[in-house]
């Protein structure tokens, strides 16, 4: 039995052999994108492909230990291949590299939740390239904002530590592409339209029946406004009208419990905002009425079948949705004022929904 003296021993030995093998793949694949087309370069050879399956292997440990330790070591053999510049143009190099983090943003779509966490720290690991991680993410932003907002969705309910790390890694995205580097020129002109783009996909969101995905869209939301210094309502302006009619077009009570709380939490966002984004309409207070149904409702006559603690507590969840949008729209109208009982129900809903967690 090896003692621990033994042990660094073979683990020194074992990262200083996979440093070696790390060099020689790197030395095949820069030589061979000299011998290729530009097409042909756009796709890893067989050795590099199988190379960065082990890597992504490594990445996704399930002890936590392991995966930072692999983590910092996957980043030292990046470093290693960035240090190669004398030997082989930079952008061979950045070709190679485009192949790594191309590797990690595909991994974030595997069933496995390990491997979309492997995948989520190698973006990370991008991000820390100087130069090269903020030109690859600038180009490839919506597409990687669409890739985290799937993690995010996937997302086992149990993990609010990997929420954190990947709404982090969201937001450092957001942040390194819409950065003074790229506002110039034609450049602004494209980051207006990107930020635009940008918000129609977070807006969507913001009526998700994942909360933590809802609760990511509003952070976002409000980061770009913050880095492009424009309102939040004249970003989602474009999107109005799409959303909204969206949102009214589809009878709450015929949709499933966390799609009715994504929809009035989402219009609540709206309504929150100053000046609040939909107008007061027929289409608003039909919405109103809605919620002051439900927030009204016996629970009898909402739960259906199915699983009987989970379906009380969506109630809950529901009903304080409902009475957060009926307070919420206050100052538009007097709608939830006329409704004393209501309000005194607010009280007992919050406070057992509260009680609860």
């Amino acid at each position: 039995m090896f003692d621990a003296i033994h042990l660094t021993e073979v683990h020194e030995q074992a990262e200083e052999f996979i440093r070696q093998l790390s060099r020689s793949v790197f030395n095949m694949e820069l030589r061979r994108s000299l011998s290729q087309d530009s097409a042909s370069r756009r796709y890893p050879s067989p050795l590099f492909a199988s190379y960065l399956d082990a890597l992504a292997h490594g990445l996704s440990r399930e002890i936590a230990e392991e995966a930072t330790k692999t983590r910092e070591f996957v980043s030292s053999l990046v470093q290693d291949l960035i240090s190669r510049v004398s030997d082989f143009s930079i952008q061979d190099i950045i070709t190679t590299l485009h192949l790594f983090a191309s590797r990690f943003s595909v991994l974030c779509l595997d069933e496995s939740w390990m491997h979309k966490k492997a995948g989520c720290s190698g973006i990370k690991l991008i991000l820390d390239i100087p130069d090269f991680g903020v030109r690859w993410i600038h180009d490839r932003e919506v597409d990687l904002v669409r890739t985290l907002l799937r993690v995010l969705k996937d997302m086992p309910h149990d993990l609010p530590r990997d929420v954190s790390d990947v709404l982090g890694i969201l937001t450092r995205v957001l942040r390194l592409s819409n950065s003074d580097t790229f506002v110039s020129g034609d450049n602004a002109t494209n980051l207006r339209n990107k930020i635009i783009q940008l918000m129609g996909i977070f807006f969507a969101e913001l009526s998700s029946s994942n909360a933590i995905v809802r609760q990511a869209a509003e952070t976002c939301i409000d980061l770009l406004s913050e880095l492009s210094g424009k309102s939040i309502v004249e970003l989602l302006m474009p999107h109005r009208d799409r959303m909204l009619t969206a949102i009214y077009t589809k009878p709450l009570r015929a949709l499933p419990f966390p799609l009715q709380i994504g929809m009035i939490e989402a219009m609540r966002y709206c309504v929150s905002l100053e000046p609040p984004l939909p107008e007061l309409n027929d289409e608003l207070l039909r919405l109103l009425h809605e919620a002051l149904a439900l927030a009204d409702a016996e629970d009898v006559a909402l739960v259906g079948r199915g699983n009987a603690r989970q379906s009380s507590m969506d109630i809950v969840k529901l009903r304080v949705a409902s009475i957060r949008l009926l307070t919420a729209s206050m100052p538009m109208t007097d709608f939830f004022s006329k409704q004393p009982q209501t309000r005194q129900r607010y009280v007992y809903t919050m406070d057992f929904a509260y009680s609860n967690g």
